[in-house]
């Protein structure tokens, strides 16, 4: 039987690679609008987890392709500008559409097989998630990091035993996308200051799709403000306290809520 990791590039999905990816197959969906970080770390992982097992893991990038209305999207961006609005809490068609859908009809095609989902021991898969996934007839869905009794403190020390703890950017605690609408204020203003050139190109994204609405619509409802507002704001807070005291404000980034995707790992 054929097995499957459900893969991130975080905590709990790399430690199973570890723990259980020989002669696995790692899935993981490219959005299209993946932080550079993300994309560099997936290639990490690959490469660490290929050594541990001596060559004998695989790791599959998923490129989703959406069709509306004749226009094929190959990015989260050209959906959205197809749609003429970004994703919401209202609205999750990211996660629907380049995450879980993709994954099942790429298992559907298996035959009988086997996903690794990543819950630890910390949290009950069949009470706080399921993953959006078991959806599929042939697949069996298994939660190994759970039925073994690994908490997420487990499968940090497991990471570092092989170098392999993520260390993401403080406007990347929330998840990998550019522009997941789970981060707040404090996450974009960190990112206009840790990653300037990735900031300033999702700000011209966003006037790009007010174009397309032809009225004004933030991409990020969690931050309550455009990226040009949040930029002007961080402008002056520059200007008033200098780099080294503003960036020391937005170093650590406190989350609430994780994207469902990225589940926080």
């Amino acid at each position: 039987m054929k097995k499957f990791i459900a893969f991130s590039g975080g905590v709990e999905s790399t430690t199973m690679c570890i723990l259980y990816g020989l002669d696995a197959i790692a899935l993981w969906c490219d959005t299209g609008c993946e932080e550079k970080v993300m994309y560099d770390r997936i290639d990490f992982v690959e490469q660490k987890i290929n050594e541990i097992h001596s060559n004998r893991f695989k790791l599959i990038r998923i490129k989703p392709i959406v069709n509306v209305k004749g226009t094929e999207c190959s990015s989260l961006n050209e959906l959205a500008m197809a749609y003429k609005y970004f994703p919401s809490p209202t609205s999750r068609y990211c996660t629907r559409t380049f995450k879980i859908k993709p994954i099942d009809e790429y298992l559907i095609n298996q035959g009988e097989c086997e996903l690794m989902i990543g819950f630890n021991a910390d949290e009950d898969p069949g009470r706080d998630r399921t993953g959006n996934y078991m959806k599929c007839k042939n697949v069996r869905y298994r939660y190994p990091l759970y039925d073994d009794g690994l908490d997420r403190r487990d499968c940090g020390e497991i990471l570092k035993q092989h170098d392999l703890n993520p260390s993401f950017p403080p406007y990347m605690k929330r998840g990998g996308c550019t522009h997941c609408f789970y981060k707040g204020r404090s996450e974009l203003k960190a990112k206009y200051l840790y990653d300037p050139d990735g900031f300033m190109s999702d700000l011209e994204f966003e006037k790009q799709l007010q174009h397309r609405r032809e009225k004004f619509y933030y991409i990020n409802m969690n931050a309550g403000g455009s990226y040009k507002t949040i930029k002007e704001e961080v402008d002056k807070e520059l200007k008033m306290w200098g780099r080294d005291e503003v960036m020391s404000w937005y170093d650590k980034v406190n989350t609430h809520k994780p994207c469902g995707a990225f589940c926080h790992r």
